[in-house]
This record gives structure tokens, sequence and C-alpha cells, in this order.
């Protein structure tokens, strides 16, 4: 037998169920069978069916009573989410990484079938618009700068280019940096011979530092022949380029002259990318840091640890990375987000991970890791069983589906082997940030454990918010004899517990008013609502996008139209350090499908990120932009533009008004 003896139609009728037929085309009967697929919530058997066995949002199915599947016959059966407030969004939420186990041990992929995709129409791309149909006063540049005063005429940036600067390192560092990003991108058109005027060119560029500018700010000065940059230090300068380069292919060589003056508004400009739920390869996640440079983002959180593997090899011989990060049919973790029955995945060795940190430190990006503490860790819990009391009978579900997966911090393993891997975290990772996760502890964690009772005894804990914080605080002691700062999600600080409280970067993920109310109590805060710059969630309701929705839908528009700092509480500005998307990987399957997930939304984030509040723009005007400038240059990049069956249905803001609470 093989994949083309087993095929599988599903449909979702209007309660929500999926009807699948198991239709058997091979010429030999089967029995004890189970169908494996993985979705992205727990289901439950409906009709026709049972679980045989379930983990997160990985199931098997087996026939209610004992059943023998003749050639040619069909086993149709009912199943759906466990909890109503998951319905099948897209085709994403149907069944993936379909296959079957006979008699326990033989494998057999399926042909799937999705019938829903038969009848609704694909993708089609977005409608051709002319680049002159913008009729905006701002810059054809993202982020907005700080300042931008027209004058008359144009400045021919077509190769060849004069370049002039002083022999001044940190001029050649900039320069360099900045040139390497163009090369990689496509979009380079500064000469590498510097200080010499090239015969028939146009147009020279002259680069100073001034001291008097700000970290990271610049100038610039465009005259019909002549581009003047400034520059407060390496970072404006790489900026400055940046910028030029940018223009360069938005304006078609023939940019505006006028002067430019600009610095950012936020420290912390972060895009976040899930490396967990989907492994993604070096060459993707550089990629990645290239985009986030070209549109001035400085920081990436990688998100290296959850309950589905711990992608950090921190040593020749890391036990942890090397056996939760491989999953599988009879692996330590199912194959879960449609990996197959066959070993898929992998980690990250300290040579891979000095790579990545290298590149983002060559585009001034600071690159900060995660260790998702003490919830998020059902791999870790099952590769070492002692981080749990033997002794605890709490029934503990996290919303993701996985029982068991939160570390008690009351067991000494628990507290050898976290700080330990910090330790080595801290070692291979320069930065200045780890972040120590702290979010989604599922109910019902330690309710029932004796260890944590006398720990609760000991250091005068309530709850089990409570015994979090006091963990988190500990852990972040430990951060601090590494000479490093902690960060955490914003559950970090829900425990009433103080004695042992550390300053944390706190990143407001829930929702924007939060964000808010941490920033009147005095935290430091960066901003994350998942509500407007989670991209993972979808973009549209078209069946044929991907994503999520369980925080809204997120149309272009929704990455940018939202207030940063309410209206009447400007002094909340002081502990909102920056802005941080985030991409969570539940649905994506091949590294590409990162690219039309970002973008064009990133121009939000950037935009948002750096541009002062009164030079912000507004989603219709960024759309228009994205339409008519960006997407070509995202074309040359090698980079996937969203295509939507009509761009602009991406503007309704009734799109939102079904989006489901926050799990």
């Amino acid at each position: 037998m093989s994949k083309t003896d087993f095929l599988i139609e599903t449909s979702i009728n209007s309660e929500n169920c999926f009807c699948s037929k198991l239709v058997n085309n091979s010429n030999e009967p089967i029995t004890s069978f189970v169908f494996c697929f993985s979705i992205l919530a727990p289901v439950k058997a409906v009709e026709n069916c049972f679980i045989h066995f379930s983990s997160g949002g990985y199931a098997e199915l087996k026939p209610e009573k004992k059943f023998v599947l003749q050639p040619g016959e069909e086993w149709i059966f009912k199943y759906s989410y466990e909890e109503s407030r998951h319905k099948p969004m897209n085709h994403r939420w149907s069944p993936q990484g379909c296959f079957l186990k006979i008699k326990n041990k033989d494998i057999f992929n399926i042909k799937v079938i999705d019938l829903d995709l038969e009848r609704i129409s694909s993708v089609a791309p977005i409608p051709n618009i002319s680049g002159d149909k913008l009729n905006y006063e701002s810059l054809r540049l993202v982020p907005h700068p700080y300042s931008w005063a027209a004058s008359a005429g144009v400045c021919n940036l077509s190769p060849p280019i004069n370049v002039f600067f002083d022999d001044n390192q940190i001029i050649h560092n900039g320069y360099k940096s900045a040139c390497e990003l163009g090369t990689r991108l496509n979009l380079n058109f500064f000469p590498e011979r510097v200080n010499e005027e090239f015969e028939n060119a146009t147009t020279s560029i002259k680069i100073k530092i001034q001291e008097s500018l700000e970290d990271s700010s610049y100038e610039i000065v465009i005259t019909s022949d002549v581009v003047e940059i400034s520059a407060g230090d390496e970072a404006g300068l790489y900026y400055g380029l940046i910028s030029l380069m940018q223009l360069s292919q938005t304006y078609h060589q023939l940019v505006p002259c006028g002067n430019i003056k600009d610095k950012p508004r936020f420290s912390w400009r972060g895009q976040h990318l899930d490396t967990v739920r989907h492994f993604y390869s070096v060459e993707s996640i550089l990629k990645l840091l290239d985009l986030m440079s070209l549109f001035k983002l400085n920081k990436f959180h990688w998100h290296g640890t959850d309950d589905e593997a711990f992608r950090f090899k921190l040593g020749d011989d890391y036990e942890i990375a090397t056996a939760t990060s491989i999953r599988g049919d009879g692996q330590l973790v199912p194959p879960v987000f449609g990996s197959g029955p066959e070993q898929t995945g992998g980690c990250y060795d300290v040579t891979e991970i000095k790579r990545i940190v290298d590149r983002a430190s060559a585009n001034h990006i600071d690159v900060m890791p995660e260790f998702d503490l003490p919830g998020h860790n059902m791999s870790l819990v099952r590769l070492f069983p002692n981080m749990r009391d033997p002794e605890d009978k709490s029934f503990e579900v996290s919303v993701q589906g996985y029982l068991e997966n939160t570390l008690n911090p009351a067991m000494p393993d628990t507290t050898l082997i976290v700080e330990s891997a910090l330790d080595d975290l801290c070692r291979v990772f320069p930065g200045e940030y780890i972040h120590l996760g702290a979010d989604e502890i599922a109910p019902g964690a330690w309710s029932k454990s004796p260890a944590i009772e006398i720990l609760k005894s000991e250091h005068n804990l309530k709850d089990s918010k409570d015994v979090a914080s006091w963990f988190i605080n500990k852990l972040s002691k430990r951060l601090e004899l590494n000479n490093k700062k902690t960060a955490a999600w914003q559950e970090a600080e829900d425990g009433q517990h103080q004695d042992e409280k550390t300053d944390k970067l706190l990143f407001s993920w829930q929702n924007l008013e939060s964000g808010f109310k941490l920033a009147r109590d005095g935290y430091k805060v960066v901003l994350c609502p998942a509500e407007h710059i989670y991209f993972d969630m979808v973009q549209s309701r078209n069946y044929a996008d991907r994503g999520a929705n369980w925080a809204a839908v997120i149309p272009f528009e929704s990455s940018v139209d939202w207030p940063i700092i309410p209206e009447n509480e400007p002094e909340l500005e002081k502990n909102i350090q920056g802005i941080q998307g985030h991409l969570w990987c539940e649905t994506i399957l091949e590294d590409h499908e990162m690219e039309s997930m970002l973008c064009p939304r990133i121009l939000g984030l950037s935009e948002s990120a750096w541009t002062s509040q009164n030079n912000r723009r507004s989603g219709d005007e960024l759309n228009d932009l994205a339409l008519n400038s960006y997407r070509n240059l995202f074309e040359k990049i090698n980079w996937d533009f969203y295509k939507a069956e009509n761009f602009d249905m991406m503007s309704d803001p009734a799109m939102n008004e079904e989006a489901l609470v926050n799990e």
C-alpha cells in the first residue's frame, strides 16, 4: 500500500463540525487503524469515531467499534473543536499532516482533499496601480521621517555616483554595513570605491559625523547634484543610507530635493519570531533580519522555547535541545502543526546562533532570546519528570490543550536545570536582555502540590500568581549575576509578592489598555497589542487566507491606526519603551509563508515604532503607499507581499467585529 491508496475528504458543516470521509483505494481491507492529524486546538468526537489519543493540537481518531474498511469503501465520521470559541476560520484550521497508523505499526500518508477549497475562489493578485497615483505631501519613505521640507527639483541617484567622506572608522563601518545590506537586498547603488570622481557621475554624496546630533539620528540635504548626509553615530549614518536606498526605489532614482531631519520615537522597535511551532532555517532568519533593518527595526525577539521544543543547543551535547526539538510519530513531541509522522524539526547550535547574532549586530539589531517559564514546557517536563512534584494531584490543562506543561518551582531539579540553561543563554547571547516568559500558566497549576504549599508557607505566598512572580523574580536575580536584564510577558507582575521584586521590561500583549495600565503603574513597557500587531492573525475572511483570529482580523490599516499613547495621558510615553510585532507560527507550514504574513503589515509596525505622533501617517495613506511604491520594492528584494481578492476590503473596520475573545 502507498499514499495514493488512501484519500481523505473534509468539509465543514453549518455546526462547525469537520465531516471527513476516508476512502480505501487499496486492494486490501484494513482494520485496527487510527486516523492521525494535527489541528489548531483540541478536538472532540461527534459521530462514528472516538478519541484514541490527544495532546494539544494533535489527535488520533478510531472508528466507534471494531471496523473493517474494505477496498473501495468509505469511513465517514465527524468531529469538532472541543471548545465552541474555536471556529474554523480558513483552510489552516482544517486537519493537517494527516496519516494512518494500521495495527499501531504501519504508517501511511494520506492524500488530502479539502472540499472547501474547491468551492471558494483562490487569492487573486493585487490589481496593477500606477506608481504616479500618490498625491500625498509626505515622503515615499517608511518609516516617515521626523521632518521633511521639500524644495524644487529632483536628484538623480542613478549610478555611477561619487561618494566622499573623511577617513573615519564610524563612517567606514556604517557605510560598509549599509552597502552589504543593500547588496543582499538587491537595492545597493553605492560604489565600493569612494573618495574619487567617476566619469559621467551626475550626483555626489557627502557623508560626515556631526556629534551634536542624537544617537541614531541623521540629516539629509538633497539638491539637484549633491546629497549631504550627517549623522550623530554609526547607527544614524546607517539609517540615513538605508533611507536613500528606499527613496531611490520608491522614486525610480529621481528623488525629490529637500531636507530630511530624522530620529526614532522609541528605542525599542521590535519584531518577534516563533521558531518553536515552526522550525525556520538559519537563512530564513537572516532574511528576516535584513527586512527588519530595511525598515529601521532594531530588536529581534527570538522565541526559542515553548511546549513543543527547546531550540537552543547551547553546548556540543545539549540534551534539552537534542531530545525535544524533533517531533513525529513516537517521538517525545507528537506531530503537531502539520508536521506529519516523519521526524522533523531541529535546533540551533552555537555556531548558527553566532551567525544570526552577528548578522543582527551588523544590521544594528539586538537579539533577545526567550526561555518561556514556568508554563509552556510540555516537552521539558516529559524529558525531566522531576521538574514536577510527584505528589501533585492538580488537574491542569493549558490554553493550547496540553496536560501538565508547567514546571514546579519548588522542585530542586527545576532550579538546577533552569538556572544552568539560563547561564548558558547568557554566555551565548551577548545582548542586554533575556526574556523569561511568564505567560499563560495553566489554570489549576500547583493547586494540589504539597511541595508548593511548603514553598508558599516559607515565602508568604498566597496563590499561584504569587508563586509564578516569586519564581520569575528568583530567576531575574540569576540573570543579574550574569550581567543581564530581565524581560517578561505582562503576567510576570500579576502576583502580589513584592519582597524580592526585580526590575523588568514587560511586554504587554493581551490588549492595548493593559499596556497603558502597566505604564500608569510605573512599569517599563513594550506595547505589542495582539489586536493590532500580532501578525499571525488573519488579514481577511477569505477561506484561502491563513492565520488565527482569536485576537482580531488584522487588515493592513489595523496595524497602523491605533493610539500608541492616550491623547489625554502624554506622560505615559516616559514608561512606554517601544513597540513590537509578533509572529506566532501555529499556521505556518513552510518558511516562506512568514513573508506574506509580515508584508505589508510590517510597514505599519515600522511607522508606529519610529515616527513621531505628529508625522505618523494614517492607514489609508500607508495603504496607498504600500500598493503604489512598496509592492514593487518587496518584489525586488524577493519577499512575498500579501495578496487578497480585493485589497481595499482589508480596510473595512467591520471585519474586526466578530473577532473571538482572547485565549
